[in-house]
């Protein structure tokens, strides 16, 4: 490892402890083992926050979209669990450190990137099922964990990428394999 590029990422729990998620996001323990191979293998060091949907709602918790989450008991709860995640974080930049990205959570109502238009449920609520053909410009929201950390970080000055872990995709998929190569790129930046 380079004395000049000490790396350390930050991720949700869920990358780590498949268990974490909701069944209908998938438990991809396969893809989970790759990205900590991933990164051990290039000595980044791992900072992971606690899965709000988790602390706040417990394992036996239904499927919800962003909408259900979005209130300020949940964004509250959010903030508290960011904040040694945060504080570790700082500690580690100020030591020179380099945050290399986030990875949130792809279709995930808390901790995914992008959020984009979802089905409805039989109570006509948002689903954390994406439609069948989603608008690729559509949205621009954020999981709420993820817009919380956006501007925890933007508070900060700390920019960095944030990538969407693609848990239901196949392995050959274009999906994938543009992840793998968007977190080389936040590795390894040209300069």
């Amino acid at each position: 490892m380079s004395r000049k590029d000490r790396k350390i990422i930050l991720i949700c729990q869920c990358l780590v402890n498949p268990y974490c998620r909701v069944h209908v996001l998938g438990q991809n323990f396969p893809l989970s083992h790759e990205l900590m191979n991933y990164l051990m293998e290039r000595s980044t060091g791992i900072i992971q926050y606690p899965c709000p949907e988790t602390t706040a709602m417990g394992l036996r918790r239904n499927p919800q979209g962003r909408e259900q989450y979005d209130s300020i008991f949940f964004r509250d709860h959010c903030k508290e669990l960011l904040k040694v995640p945060m504080l570790m974080v700082r500690e580690f930049i100020r030591n020179n450190y380099r945050l290399v990205a986030f990875i949130g959570l792809k279709n995930s109502p808390t901790c995914s990137i992008k959020w984009g238009k979802h089905k409805k449920n039989k109570y006509q609520t948002e689903s954390p099922i994406p439609v069948d053909q989603p608008d690729p410009g559509e949205s621009t929201l954020q999981g709420i964990m993820t817009e919380i950390l956006n501007e925890e970080l933007s508070r900060d000055g700390i920019e960095v990428p944030f990538l969407d872990f693609p848990a239901q995709s196949t392995p050959d998929s274009e999906e994938r394999k543009q992840f793998w190569a968007d977190l080389e790129k936040a590795m390894y930046p040209i300069k």
